[in-house]
């Protein structure tokens, strides 16, 4: 696998927010979303200071801190390797709880039978919005596939991303009822105001338990700062 960087840090968002956790970010990704934070690790060729390694599941694993027992595993795109079912099976025996954040285009199914398996794996997928200019590249039968302890997450940019949001997350709700995953929506940093996406999903019952969120990394340290 082509790997960006292993790092120790807090998870930033999502149901693990604030709690410490290693990083394994792949190099690599088949989206070029708008607002994307990392990408020294999605074009590594373009930036000097960047230099991916090849690294096999056993050295990952190596790398991998046994103080914490969470795992991220992110890039980049990390469905883009097939390594990362085996990547994510060792981790998984060796008691870790993995969280798989993709960005929603590449299938997902080929994790099914690990999560079977495994009650310390979930994916957090995104649903890309229009500002992302992704929007069209999202794979649909994914979200058939989530899990209640899976999270589905929006990053919104514009009123029309928040709008589109609150549509999907309406219908996704009153399809699977109590057994609808997670949904947590933030903001692309610094480009739009959280309390107007709030306040259009307050309008809206069916969405009184969708989750809202900050990237907590970014105001603890640098915005653009790598490796937390």
């Amino acid at each position: 696998m082509l790997i960006s960087e292993i790092f120790d840090s807090i998870d930033g968002e999502g149901i693990r927010a604030g709690q410490l956790c290693t990083f394994i970010r792949v190099a690599g990704c088949n989206l070029r979303c708008s607002y994307c934070d990392s990408m020294y690790a999605v074009e590594p060729e373009k930036y000097s200071d960047t230099k991916p390694k090849e690294m096999t599941v056993s050295e990952i694993l190596s790398y991998v801190n046994r103080k914490y027992k969470r795992v991220t595993l992110t890039g980049g795109e990390p469905l883009l390797f097939p390594e990362s079912i085996k990547l994510v099976n060792s981790l998984c025996q060796l008691g870790y709880e993995v969280n798989i954040e993709t960005n929603g285009s590449c299938d997902i199914t080929a994790f099914r039978d690990l999560i079977r398996c495994n009650e310390n794996l979930f994916f957090t997928i995104d649903f890309k919005l229009p500002s992302s200019r992704e929007m069209y590249s999202m794979r649909l039968s994914n979200y058939e596939e989530l899990r209640k302890s899976d999270v589905l997450k929006f990053v919104i940019g514009s009123e029309e991303d928040a709008e589109v949001a609150a549509s999907y997350a309406h219908n996704l709700i009153e399809k699977y009822g109590k057994d609808a995953p997670y949904i947590y929506c933030g903001i692309v940093f610094g480009k739009y105001e959280l309390k107007d996406v709030i306040e259009l999903f307050m309008k809206d019952p069916v969405l009184k338990d969708v989750r809202f969120q900050i990237q907590m990394h970014k105001i603890i340290w640098d915005p653009d700062a790598r490796g937390v």
